[in-house]
Parts: structure tokens; sequence; C-alpha cells
């Protein structure tokens, strides 16, 4: 009990002292002067002077201001704006009206500069100082463009130095300076007319469009655009063609003017939607535009009508080249390309593309149809290699020859009007005038519009009179075309109305150069012999004339047997007319007689490979003969040389489809062929067995 009271005052007599203590040590604090912590208002610091404050820091949350507050200053910004803008007018005005008062005076002082220029060139002028008074008036026309009569001054004076020149013989200046016042003053009617002086005193003719067009060209090419335009102004006037409109087109193209040049192509081909340069034009205008659909479009166009554009072609491969290389997997492409190169004569590069195309996709719709495009076009390639051929060889005389290369084109197009018009030239000029007449109807048949040229032959070639014949000529079977040349005195018209009993046969169109010629009058009523064998008797029997009161005689050729079985074809033929005919046989070349006479003499000894030789030789002349080649085929199944045979039994019979008996002596060298391959098979199978055998 004792100890507990002790404790309790223990505890009482600490929580007095510590209480104590506490305030003992509050009442001696010492008081503090800091400033207070800053807040957003102002506050007053009483430990300052009287009427200073304290500007606490701004708080980072700002205070909006109210819809007041930016009505007032908006208000201030567009005062202030419409301000600076009246400034800024007023002051425009100004220096508009200052540019206009200076550029008053620089006119004036000009049109003074330029009044002084052509008042010099006038006094120049009466003086006879035609440089110092043409140099004056161009000075006056650059110092003011707008004055028509300074350009009218300058275009009379220009003629009156052409006077000068062309009175003293200098016919090219004259010409030149008469172009130069027209380009000044084009209403000039004086340069006009001594302009055309001028080319008349040149040799050219001043109304032919064609010689304005090739002036103009001559003169762009050195660079005289100003006389070049007064000379397609001209042909333009002479004749409003497509290809004027081009070259209108293209004078602007030179000056930069793109969009009157776009619209003179376009006149162009409204002249003529065929017409080639207008569309390449038009194309390489689009591919420097980026236009590279529309460019490949007329580019192709443009190289469809003419194959020999190189610029136009090239352009177009191009096109498609980058198309490739800018997406090679994209099948259109390698199809787009591979007509390009078609168009431009790259046939390997075309079939190239073919192959990639097939590759890439084989069921695209266009490869079938674009290889049957590219065969068409080699074929056609061919047969234009022929053609020109035929031409150059026509030119140089050589008129059988011409015919043997253009029957080539015609075999391999015969719906090309060209051709049959060539052909018919040819067959005319060999003295074929039947096979030329039906050649040319054949002409007009397929492009009755643009071949009235042959139309106009045809008409000329029925209504002559100077073809009758003297007695009728026999049925003919055998092709002529180792005929005898026609005769100086030979007319080249064929009368069709004078003799409606002149019984022919057609001339196939595939033949070499026939010759109509009529019998020596000595040959007429001489029998014929009894066999012809050789190139002599085919070549003769399209020459028959009839006799009367004379025999029929007969003609036979008899085709050796091979030591394989060939048939025994007999190629007689009989000539009648009524019930009596006799045959004539008019002289053969000198060179076709002497290698008749070598080929019988070679047949007869049964030296084979010289005869065939002698045929080969003449087939180098008489390529389209189909004579030579069933004689040659004949003699080379004798040799043992079937396939050789079989060959040239074929060139026979296409040459001469007509003939029967080239038809069937082909399907009997083909049985022999076809009985010689099986005979080898069974030989080389019995090899085979006996060798297994053992």
């Amino acid at each position: 009990m004792y100890k507990q009271s002790t404790i309790a005052i223990t505890t009482f007599n600490l929580a007095f002292s510590l209480t104590l203590t506490l305030a003992t040590t509050a009442a001696g604090a010492t008081k503090l002067n800091a400033a207070p912590l800053p807040h957003e208002r102002e506050s007053k610091d009483f430990n300052t002077k009287e009427g200073q404050f304290i500007i606490n820091q701004p708080s980072r949350f700002q205070r909006r201001p109210d819809f007041r507050e930016l009505e007032a200053q908006q208000k201030k910004e567009s005062e202030e704006a419409a301000k600076r803008a009246e400034q800024s007018k007023l002051q425009a005005i100004q220096d508009h009206k200052h540019a206009q008062d200076e550029a008053i005076d620089n006119y004036k002082k000009r049109q003074d500069l330029a009044i002084a220029a052509n008042n010099k060139a006038v006094a120049c002028g009466k003086q006879g100082r035609w440089l110092d008074a043409l140099s004056a008036h161009e000075q006056a026309v650059q110092l003011d463009p707008q004055s028509k009569q300074f350009r009218i001054n300058l275009s009379a004076a220009r003629v009156e130095y052409g006077k000068a020149k062309l009175a003293g013989g200098d016919l090219t200046a004259a010409a030149g300076l008469f172009r130069k016042a027209l380009a000044a003053a084009p209403d000039n009617g004086l340069a006009g007319k001594l302009l055309a002086q001028a080319m008349g005193k040149q040799g050219r003719d001043p109304m032919s469009a064609d010689i304005r067009l090739a002036t103009a060209d001559q003169l762009a090419a050195v660079g005289d655009y100003e006389g070049a335009s007064v000379e397609y102004e001209a042909a333009m006037q002479l004749e409003s063609s497509a290809r004027t409109y081009t070259k209108m087109g293209d004078l602007a193209l030179r000056f930069g003017q793109h969009s009157t040049a776009i619209n003179w192509y376009r006149q162009a081909i409204v002249k003529d939607t065929d017409y080639g340069p207008a569309h390449r034009q038009l194309g390489l205008l689009a591919l420097n535009q980026k236009d590279y659909t529309g460019a490949a479009a007329s580019l192709r166009k443009a190289v469809i009508l003419d194959s020999h554009d190189t610029a136009a072609g090239q352009a177009l491969v191009e096109i498609w080249r980058k198309q490739v290389s800018t997406n090679p997997l994209l099948a259109e492409n390698h199809l787009g390309l591979a007509g390009a190169l078609q168009l431009t004569g790259d046939f390997i590069g075309a079939d190239s593309e073919y192959r990639r195309l097939e590759a890439l996709d084989p069921k695209n719709p266009g490869l079938a149809s674009g290889r049957q495009s590219l065969a068409r076009a080699i074929q056609h390639d061919k047969a234009e290699k022929h053609r020109l051929a035929a031409e150059t060889l026509f030119n140089q005389g050589l008129r059988r020859e011409a015919l043997a290369e253009i029957s080539q084109s015609v075999m391999m197009e015969p719906r090309n009007a060209r051709y049959q018009f060539l052909l018919a030239e040819c067959l005319e000029a060999n003295g074929d005038y039947q096979g030329a007449h039906q050649a040319y109807l054949t002409c007009v048949l397929i492009d009755p519009e643009n071949n009235q040229e042959a139309a106009a032959r045809m008409k000329e070639m029925q209504n002559s009179s100077h073809r009758t014949p003297t007695a009728p000529v026999a049925p003919t079977a055998a092709p002529r075309s180792l005929q005898p040349p026609v005769t100086a005195g030979m007319q080249n018209t064929f009368n069709a109305a004078a003799a409606p009993n002149l019984s022919m046969s057609k001339k196939d169109m595939f033949e070499a150069a026939p010759v109509a010629q009529t019998a020596p009058t000595s040959q007429v009523n001489q029998p014929a012999t009894a066999a012809q064998t050789g190139l002599a008797a085919q070549a003769m029997r399209g020459n028959q004339v009839v006799a009367t009161n004379q025999p029929a005689a007969s003609q036979a050729q008899q085709i050796p047997t091979s030591a394989n079985g060939a048939r025994q074809a007999s190629a007689g033929r009989t000539a009648t007319t009524g019930n009596t005919a006799t045959n004539a046989a008019p002289q053969l070349e000198p060179a076709l007689q002497e290698a008749d006479a070598r080929v019988k003499e070679a047949e007869a000894e049964r030296d084979f490979p010289r005869a065939i030789e002698i045929l080969k030789q003449l087939l180098v002349t008489y390529t389209q003969n189909s004579n030579i080649h069933h004689r040659l085929a004949v003699n080379l199944l004798n040799s043992g040389d079937i396939n050789e045979a079989v060959a040239e039994f074929r060139i026979a019979s296409a040459l001469n489809p007509k003939k029967k008996e080239f038809a069937d002596d082909l399907a009997q060298a083909l049985l022999i062929h076809k009985r010689a391959l099986m005979s080898e098979a069974g030989s080389q199978i019995s090899g085979e067995n006996a060798g297994a055998t053992k």
C-alpha cells in the first residue's frame, strides 16, 4: 500500500514539472517577423511603410477573360486591321498612278523614237539607201509593234529593195525580201505577185502546193521561220489538206505554241483521218504531257498508217518498255510491247514478248490473236519484199522477172488490190491481155473506190480495136510461160468486143510471163509432128493456130518411168475448132531451144543428173514456170531422189493448180514416197527382230 502511494506521488510530480516547463518556454518565445507566404490577392505588409504594397507572384492557374473583354479585344484588332488595309489601298493607288504616269511617259518617248526612226527610214529610202532604211523601219516596228502603219512602211521598203534585187538578177535575195514583206503585211498584194514572179524565174511553180511546201521546209531547215510561215500559208491557200495543216502545226510547235499546234493537228485529222504524221505529232505532244494512254493510241495509229514512221515507232516501243519495266509481271504490258514491236517490224522481239506472255498467262485472250497477227505480218513483209523487187525489175525493163516476183506477192495475199494492179501491169507488159484484164477486174472488185485507174485501164482495153486477132485461137491446156517475147510491132491492148468467139484458156495469176503471139504464116498449114516432147512441146501448146481442111494432130509427152514404178503420164492435147485444127510451132528463144535439146539428149542417155542440173539452171531465170518444175520432178524421181521430186511436184501443182496432170503426178509421187517409207520401216523392223533372235 505504501509502495503504490509513493508511485502515484512521483507521477504527479513529474506531470506538474513538465507543465510548468512548457508554460515557461511559451512565455519566453521569440516573435517571428518573416513575410507571409504568397497568395492570390494582394496583402499589406504592416512592417513596411504606409502606401507600399507587395505584389504576390501570379498563380499558374490563369483567370479566363470574360466575353466582354474578348469582344473589346476583337473590336480593337479589327479597327487596327481596317486602318492598315485602308493605308495599303491608298498606297497601292498612289503606286499604280505613278506607274501609269511613268508608262505613259515611256510610251510617249517610244512613240517619239519610233516616229523619228520611221522618218529616218523614209529619208534613207528616198536616197536609195535601202539597208539603212530597212534597219530604221525595223527599229520603228520594234519600238511600236502595235502600229499598223509602221508595218506597212516596212513591207513597202522590203518590196522596193526586192525590186532592186530582182532587177539585178539576184532571185534568191529578191524572193526572200518579198516573203519578209508578206510577213510584215500579209495583205501586200504586190509582194505576193512579185514573189510568184521571182519563183517562176527560179524554175519553181508558185501555183504548186508541193513546191510551196518543199520551199517552206527548206526555209525552216535553215531557221528562216518567217519565210517558212509565208510559204506554208500559201500552200494552205492552194491546197487545204491534212498535210498543209500539219505543217502549220509544226511551225507553231517550233515557236512553242503547243495549244495552237494541237489545234492544227486535230484539224488535219478532220481533213484526213488516215494522215499518219498528224497522229504522230499528237502522240508526241501527249507523251511530253505525260499522257501515256493518249500518246500510245495516237502513235499506234501513226505506225499502222505508215510502217516506215521511225519516230512514231520508236516512241511507241519506248512507252511500252517503260510499262514493262515498271510492272514486269503484268501480262497486258507484255502484250502491248509485243504489238508495238510487231508494228515496227521487230518480229523476233514480238515473238519473244508473246513467249513471256504465255509464261505469265497461258490463257490470255490476246495471245492467240496476237500470234496470228504476227504470222500475217511476217507473211506480209515477205510479200512486200517481192513487190519491191517486182517494181524494181519492171522499171528496169525485166518484165518477166517482175511478173515472177509479183506473182509471189499475189500468191501470199490474193486480196491485196495493190498487188493485183501491179500483176495486171506485168501481165499486160508481157502480152497476156486477157489475164491483165482479169487482174484489173479483180483489183476493182477488191476496192472499187480507190482503183479508178484500174477501171479506166479496163475500159481502154475494151474500147481499143488494135488487138483484134486475125484468126480464132484454139483453147490451150498448158501454161504459156516459155513462149518467145512480144515483137516490137505487137499491140498492147485487148479488144473483147471485136472477138466474141475468141476462146482462150484463163491465165493463172501465179504463172510466169505468158506471151500471146500469132504463128508465122509459113507455119499455119503445116501439120504438127507426131509427138513433141520436152520443153518445146509444152511451150508451143499456147500458140496453136486454126487452119481449115487439115486433120487434127495429137501431141503426146511421155513421162519416163522410174525404177520404183512411176506411171507413164500422157501430156498430149488436141487443139480443135469445129472439126479441124492444126498445131503451129513458133520458134522458141535460142537459149530455151538449146536447153531443151540438152535435156532431151540427157534423158535419152538416161543421164538424169545432167538433166537435173540443166533444169535447175533454167529455174534461176524461169522460177515461176510450172512445166520446168514438173520436168525437174520427173527427172528427180527417175534418179531416185523421191523427197526432192515430191517437193518439185508440189511446186508445179501450186503454180498451175488447174492442170490435172500435175495433180495426178503429185498424187502418184506421194504414193511412191509412202511405199518407200513403209518399205524402209519394214526392213528396219526385220533387222531389229533378227538381231533380237540372235
